[in-house]
């Protein structure tokens, strides 16, 4: 009897310490919470953006997508700063810069700009992690009570996504991300 006590202890202090380790180590940045939200192990995109009723389609062998891509046709404009080594997406008077350089950028009071875990250049083209926005943007995304979560909403506001619905795949190991814009 002694002995199933103890095993009994033994496997709550288990349960209990490393369920409170596992919890620390999980990071507070979005791109980490993105990730545990989605799947982390999904290498591909399906991307589906929907706009006025009309719709593209988007398949990606990472887990970036082009900003070209998600937000070309969206926006007032998409750019690259080859001297500071930054995409500038514009809409509405505001600017989400997307820092590739490796070095600081101090934002003007009209730029928001990406953490670099969010981003990265591939192939000439710069990227944005896919778990990020649909993680940001997510439709539900209330329901994870998460205050940095809101804050980058409501400061991404003016890119004017109306919402996301992020998708893990299991038989075919995409991330499928369904991003609606908002009609203007």
């Amino acid at each position: 009897m002694r002995k199933i006590g103890i095993l009994l202890l033994s496997f709550s202090l288990f349960f209990v310490f490393g369920a409170s380790i596992r919890a620390a180590g999980v990071s507070d940045s979005i791109a980490k919470k993105a990730d545990h939200a989605y799947n982390s192990n999904l290498k591909n995109t399906a991307l589906t953006i929907s706009y006025k009723k009309e719709g593209k389609q988007f398949n990606y062998k990472s887990q970036y997508i082009p900003i070209k891509d998600l937000f070309s046709g969206y926006v007032d404009s998409v750019s690259w700063d080859a001297k500071k080594k930054v995409a500038l997406v514009e809409n509405q008077g505001k600017v989400f810069v997307l820092n590739v350089s490796g070095k600081e950028i101090i934002p003007l009071s009209n730029q928001i700009v990406a953490p670099t875990e969010w981003t990265r250049i591939s192939k000439g083209s710069v990227e944005v992690k896919a778990s990020v926005i649909a993680y940001v943007f997510d439709r539900y995304g209330d329901s994870y009570k998460d205050k940095e979560r809101e804050a980058w909403r409501e400061k991404l506001d003016f890119l004017d996504i109306k919402e996301t619905d992020g998708f893990p795949g299991i038989r075919d190991s995409y991330l499928h991300v369904s991003l609606t814009y908002n009609d203007k």
